[in-house]
């Protein structure tokens, strides 16, 4: 649980506590490959970042937990008018609308126990299982063999530069993915249904949130095709926009390290992290778009527990630590991610090199986070 522990908890004070439980050192080699050392990138990155988040706090803000909130009470707004006017396209703005209700949300799985987490479930997927194959796998084995966000996609959606790809992952899924995605979620209601039903999953009552939703539409309908017709295109319409730009968002680009790739000499698991990871530019700056298209993506990684609200003030820091151990941090535009992710899914050749930001070609930082580094150079200063 290194990897587990080490971003989840910022506050130096609580390494104190393990040595209530010191047994011994190991004298066997980690199964992880990635390392913490006191003078490497990542907890080097910690120690600076822990002064800023003692004082402004790791929690949501109050604008945080206001939108949130928000979103949701407009999307149970249209769901009942989509029932209401038998309206299709309403049906539709209503699955967006579910997408960014859910995109949300994520920033609160990754904290302590809440009820906003739960907003998750309003969707057919479960906050419960994604802090565990979302939190804990994907975010600490990012595009590696133990992420469970590149296995479960497989073979339909095939993201690894694998020489043995199979030929229809390779000529088809840039065209079938977008079928895949916009039935995600109806596939996985019928898998939690299966899994429940042979005791392969644990049944919770938040499970019945999506039954609920379609219930209340068949009534408010008064028709019981109509109202579950509605109910799936607003499924339909919120599985694609959710996944699709969570896929093209941050993970999957031929410049972006993923498993079969030549490994970075130094395995510091923030390195890693970033080899792993790209931001956006035009998210940037705008909390609304970070929190519905996995914007500031890169501190998220490294600070999986901080709420996205929170995370802007940790770019002066983050910058200045970059340019400490030689990393030229950059952004990228969403066109540009978007062309990777189809490059990657037909890539059959791993990179040769060892991963890293590229040399050439210009440093990319949205307007906030350049103005956010001149006024931390100027309060260091003084």
């Amino acid at each position: 649980i290194t990897e587990i522990f080490e971003s989840s908890h910022l506050n130096p004070s609580v390494v104190k506590v393990l040595n209530k439980y010191y047994v011994s050192d190991i004298t066997i080699k980690r199964n992880s490959p990635y390392t913490f050392k006191d003078d490497g990138f990542y907890r080097t990155l910690k120690r600076k970042a822990w002064p800023i988040l003692s004082k402004s706090g790791t929690g949501p803000s109050l604008r945080m937990k206001v939108m949130q909130d928000s979103m949701v009470l407009l999307f149970l707004t249209l769901m009942l008018l989509t029932a209401y006017h038998h309206s299709y396209l309403l049906a539709a703005a209503t699955g967006v609308c579910l997408a960014a209700v859910i995109s949300m949300s994520h920033n609160f799985f990754h904290q302590a126990d809440n009820f906003r987490m739960l907003y998750f479930d309003l969707s057919t997927l479960s906050s419960a299982e994604w802090r565990i194959t979302h939190g804990i796998s994907h975010h600490h084995f990012t595009n590696t063999l133990y992420d469970y966000e590149i296995a479960a996609l497989e073979p339909y959606i095939h993201y690894l530069p694998n020489p043995n790809k199979p030929w229809f992952s390779k000529y088809l899924s840039p065209i079938t993915c977008h079928l895949i995605l916009f039935i995600v979620f109806f596939m996985e209601l019928i898998l939690r249904v299966v899994g429940v039903a042979v005791g392969r999953r644990k049944f919770r009552p938040e499970n019945l949130f999506p039954v609920a939703e379609a219930l209340i539409m068949v009534f408010v309908a008064g028709d019981l095709k109509i109202g579950l017709s509605l109910w799936s295109v607003m499924v339909f319409f919120g599985g694609f926009m959710f996944a699709y730009p969570a896929l093209i968002g941050s993970h999957h680009h031929p410049d972006i390290y993923h498993a079969h790739d030549t490994f970075r000499s130094n395995p510091d698991w923030g390195l890693c992290q970033l080899d792993a990871v790209r931001d956006k530019v035009e998210a940037t700056g705008s909390l609304f778009l970070v929190t519905t298209t996995f914007g500031d993506h890169s501190l998220h990684h490294l600070f999986p527990t901080v709420d996205h609200s929170k995370l802007p003030l940790l770019y002066p820091v983050f910058l200045e630590t970059c340019r400490q151990f030689g990393i030229r941090f950059t952004f990228l535009r969403q066109s540009n991610l978007w062309l990777g992710m189809y490059r990657q899914l037909v890539s059959t050749t791993p990179n040769l090199n060892p991963p890293g930001y590229k040399e050439e070609g210009e440093i990319l930082l949205p307007k906030s986070v350049i103005e956010m580094r001149k006024v931390a150079e100027k309060a260091g200063k003084k």
